[in-house]
Parts: C-alpha cells; sequence; structure tokens
C-alpha cells in the first residue's frame, strides 16, 4: 500500500502503520490515490542507462539514496550490498555485502536505511539495526563501523571531519570521520508519538542543525554537542497525539543566510540563521525533503501535493495537485523544472515558472522513493527494486 511507508513509532516499543486502507481491517481506501494525469508529454527523457544496484528496499521504509563522488555513483540496497558504478555508463567498479559482516549475524538483514553519503575517500550509511558504517570509496573496504543506541534510517551528515547521525530515538551522535571514534552524544525527550521518518542532521558554520521530533530545529555544537538554540518551527495542537504530531523530518535547509524548515501538521518557516528571528511563516505539513533556488522553495506536502514559494516572503506562487496521495518525492530542480517520481514508478517533469506537468515517463513498476539526485547534466533516481536510472536533461 502506498501509505505504508509512513510508520509511526508509539512510545519507545509499539510500531504502527499508516496504510492507504483502514488501519483496523477492512478494504476501504480512506485517502484514494489520484489517477494518473492525462497529459501529452512534450518530451521524454533519455536514459543514459540503467543497472541493478541489489534488491532494493521493497516495501519498507527508506530514504537510501545514490552519492555521486567524482567519476563514480555509490548505491546501496537494504539488504546490505553496497555498490560502485562508473556514472558515465553504469559499469559496476565493485560490490560488498554488509550483511555478511559479524555485527549482522543474527540479524535479518544489514537494513541499511540511513545513507549513502561520500566524503574524504569514505563512504557513510547508517542502518536499522543500529551501526553506522564508514566504507572505502576505492574499493568498498569496511574501515570503521560503530553501533549506536537506535536506528538509524537518515542518511548522516559529514564535514569537518566529523560523521553526524540522529536516531529514531532522538539521540545525536557525532564520530570522528577517520577512525570512528565517538566524540558526544546528545539525547532529547521525544513525543509519544512519533514519526517513522528523522531528518538528515545539517552541518554549517561548526554547529549541527536538526529536525526534532517535538516541531522544532536543534542547533548543536559540532565540536562538543553543546546545544545552542532551538528554533520553533510547529506548536502541538489538536485532541489527539496523532494530531498533535509535528515532527520535523524534512532536512533543515539553509540558504543564503536564512534557514527554512517545516514541520508535519506544522508549518513551512524561515528564520535568520545566525540570529534565530523568524522571517516568515506560512501553514504547510510535509516531511519529506525541501528544493529551492535563487527565488523560491519547492516542497512536497503529506497529501503529495506540491507547491513552490518566494524564498523572501513565503508567498504562494504556484501549486499543483495532481498527484494527490500518490506518494510523490521530495523535489528536485533540474533545469527548467521540477522533477518527482510516484509509487507507480513515474517520473514527473513539472515546469518551474508555473507547476504544470510537462512531461511523464514509466521508470519502473516497483516505484520510486526517494528524491532524485541532479549532477550536471544527468538526473540519477533509484527505485524500490533496486534499479539505478541516469537520465539526460531533456
Amino acid at each position: 500500500m502506498r501509505n505504508q511507508y509512513k510508520k509511526l513509532v508509539l512510545g519507545a516499543a509499539v510500531a504502527l502503520v499508516l496504510q492507504g486502507c483502514s488501519l483496523f481491517g477492512g478494504d476501504e481506501d480512506l485517502t484514494p490515490m489520484a489517477p494518473l494525469p492525462q497529459i501529452q508529454s512534450a518530451f521524454e527523457a533519455d536514459t543514459a542507462w540503467s543497472s541493478s544496484v541489489g534488491g532494493g528496499i521493497g516495501d519498507f521504509y527508506s530514504q537510501l539514496r545514490p552519492a555521486l563522488d567524482g567519476s563514480r555513483i555509490y548505491a546501496a540496497s537494504r539488504d546490505g550490498d553496497v555498490t560502485a558504478l562508473d556514472a558515465s555508463n553504469g559499469d559496476k567498479v565493485w560490490r560488498v555485502d554488509l550483511s555478511d559482516l559479524d555485527v549482522n549475524a543474527d540479524k535479518r538483514s544489514a537494513r541499511i536505511s540511513g545513507g549513502v553519503v561520500a566524503a574524504y575517500g569514505k563512504l557513510f550509511l547508517g542502518s536499522e539495526n543500529g551501526v553506522v558504517y564508514a566504507l572505502s570509496e576505492e574499493n568498498g573496504d569496511v574501515l570503521w563501523q560503530a553501533t549506536v543506541p537506535g536506528e538509524v534510517v537518515a542518511s548522516p551528515a559529514v564535514g569537518d571531519g566529523r560523521v553526524v547521525v540522529l536516531t529514531t530515538s532522538g539521540t545525536l551522535i557525532a564520530f570522528d570521520s577517520e577512525s570512528g571514534k565517538q566524540e558526544w552524544s546528545l539525547t532529547e525527550e521525544q513525543p509519544p508519538l512519533t514519526l517513522r521518518s528523522v531528518a538528515q542532521p545539517v552541518i554549517t558554520n561548526g554547529a549541527v542543525l536538526y529536525g526534532r521530533a517535538d516541531g522544532k530545529v536543534g542547533i548543536a555544537l559540532l565540536s562538543n554537542g553543546q546545544p545552542v538554540r532551538q528554533s520553533k518551527v510547529a506548536d502541538p495542537r489538536g485532541a489527539t497525539e496523532l494530531d498533535r504530531m509535528v515532527d520535523v523530518d524534512s532536512t533543515p535547509l539553509v540558504a543564503g543566510d536564512e534557514l527554512y524548515a517545516i514541520a508535519y501538521n506544522g508549518q513551512l518557516m524561515a528564520r535568520k540563521l545566525m540570529s534565530g528571528d523568524e522571517v516568515w511563516k506560512r501553514k504547510y505539513s510535509s516531511y519529506r525533503d525541501m528544493a529551492a533556488d535563487d527565488s523560491a522553495i519547492v516542497i512536497t506536502d503529506s497529501s503529495s501535493h506540491l507547491f513552490a514559494v518566494d524564498r523572501r516572503n513565503g508567498l504562494e506562487l504556484w501549486s499543483n495537485t495532481q498527484l494527490e496521495n500518490r506518494d510523490v518525492t521530495a523535489p528536485v530542480i533540474f533545469g527548467d523544472y521540477v522533477v518527482v517520481g510516484d509509487v507507480e514508478g513515474y517520473l514527473y517533469w513539472l515546469d518551474r515558472l508555473d507547476g504544470t506537468i510537462k512531461a511523464m515517463q514509466k521508470l519502473d513498476g516497483s516505484g520510486l522513493y526517494a528524491n532524485p539526485l541532479v549532477e550536471g547534466d544527468t538526473l540519477y533516481i533509484q527505485s524500490r527494486g533496486g534499479k539505478l536510472f541516469a537520465l539526460k536533461r531533456p
């Protein structure tokens, strides 16, 4: 079911899954998926190459995305396959299987979910088994691994010689990128009910910015984890714990001297990065990452509606509701287009100026789940079934 990936955690032990079908049984679809848009595509992007990178993620929740560094692109599957490919033609350079490691011996699989991040000649990944890995970009050798108290479902943040992960239990942990030695940890109290997803931390200006389940963006010193400031994005409101969920699960976006953040059941807000002063706020709800250019912020909201808002004042520039409840990915900006994928494996190209769908094409029936990766004139996107596609700009 297309909404089964929006998992919830109740307390510390009970996991629920929000599905299109009733949570309590029956076949009625409470959030019907919009029919496939009927449009005349203006073009179809050429597929430069496609390649299998393992078994993909199946029906599980995951935020796995490929990473590009130099002439190679790196991708992973949930079971533990990590693959390096030549970015120009998709040829495999090396492959390793993290499920073979002793740390996963008594587990169902490696359950990789957070990553891939390439930096310092290494690849960094995290897993639902509570393991953080550093691999050699050159040959895939495991350079170090560390266990953490909780699942790592978001990509690590890497910078200034440190690797920072945020677990689903609300713990922020920093490691030395070279040795894997833990340097500090910071734990936040969690609300009774939270979304399954977690935002990737952001390293900037000697600090770590991270989304919290209580509707705030936390800021801590990268050197020692000392909390600096909290920026409120949303206040819990409503009669039930479900209504009061205000998780900030979209990666905080830093553009210029401003910080942009959005919360589930909350709002989109802009603040000055250094002072924390509020610039503007608008009512939107999302758990997906945002995209930005010089003038606009583009979001996919929790109903798979797409919006562009003016970075200066938060005024809405355009909206598109044609893909409602199609589990649309986070957006990326690619030339003249905003590009997103959906649960049925379609890729959509929206005019970045007015939000109209200019073209669509089906890539993989297993579905598209994570925002594409853009590098130059090429767009890379990974499917649930483990296919990695490289598409050329139209």
